[in-house]
């Protein structure tokens, strides 16, 4: 006995040392950090709460707040709507099925860097498809990612980031549907229930679970949207203030001005903002999720 609790404490070691290493020691060394003002190349300088106070009555953060929080409202419940109807059909008997899985599934698989070159294409304010479609119904072409009004740019951001993401998405609630029993569709069929019947009082009922999972994971991942900001605003540096975010904030702080304090900072306000979210979300689940 003796011997094998040896053997568990060696086979353990390499999860232990990655999770001491690569998450235990950055989380309290961040939060040390935001003490502190440091540039990566001298020993950090103790400077107490000087980091906090600059950052409460920075606006330019209070504007990245305010993006994120409009992007999220805006991204989450999109994602999770359309994805949802996606899987939904997508699991019924219909011609070239896995065709149409691969064709919602390929966007996620798609690099940021050729996804973004389309998409600012198409956005493009002179000669893109977007604004082509509108001129042909005599609308006037809308400046989507330049626009004087920063909701305009955050929403078109947005729309990428879904296609972006849903195909995961779909996958998940594909999975959950595939498990609810025939026999309950037949049952309910016998009993003259139609279609959207089924969906309300049998699918939705069971898949919620997986349904408030999608719910949970897109809402982390679009309050840590960096990489479609990064690549639809091109030049991340000349964004004005009312159209950032909290990450390029971070970023801009941290790997272009050398000032790890001030970033640490606005890391752990966006933590403790999802937290808050995530927690929201929790108090709201014995509502409408069924795990029975």
């Amino acid at each position: 006995m003796n011997k094998q609790g040896h053997w568990g404490y060696i086979l353990t070691l390499p999860f232990t040392i990655h999770f001491f290493v690569f998450f235990a020691f950055p989380f309290v060394f961040s939060f040390y950090l935001t003490f502190t003002q440091w540039d990566m190349f001298n020993a950090p300088n103790w400077i107490g709460m000087k980091n906090w106070t600059i950052l409460w009555n920075n606006e330019a953060f209070w504007f990245s707040i305010r993006n994120i929080l409009f992007f999220t409202v805006l991204f989450v419940p999109l994602q999770t709507i359309i994805a949802l109807v996606l899987a939904y059909f997508l699991n019924q008997s219909i011609r070239a099925k896995s065709f149409y899985r691969l064709l919602f599934f390929l966007p996620v698989v798609t690099p940021w860097l050729a996804g973004g070159m389309m998409w600012s294409w198409m956005m493009n304010k002179t000669y893109g498809l977007f604004n082509y479609v509108l001129s042909i119904m005599d609308i006037a072409p809308i400046d989507w990612l330049d626009s004087s009004h920063w909701s305009v740019p955050i929403a078109s951001i947005a729309l990428v980031n879904v296609w972006k993401g849903i195909g995961s998405s779909m996958i998940i609630l594909l999975a959950a549907l595939q498990g609810v029993p025939k026999d309950l569709y037949e049952a309910a069929s016998l009993e003259g229930a139609k279609r959207l019947d089924m969906f309300w009082h049998i699918v939705f009922p069971i898949v919620s679970p997986m349904i408030f999972l999608v719910l949970i994971l897109s809402t982390i991942s679009s309050f840590q949207a960096f990489d479609v900001f990064l690549v639809m605003f091109e030049a991340p540096h000349l964004v004005p203030d009312q159209r950032l975010t909290p990450n390029i904030l971070i970023f801009r702080d941290a790997f272009q001005n050398f000032r790890m304090g001030s970033a640490s900072a606005m890391a752990w306000v966006l933590f403790i903002l999802i937290l808050t979210v995530t927690l929201v979300q929790k108090q709201f689940e014995k509502r409408w999720v069924h795990y029975d």
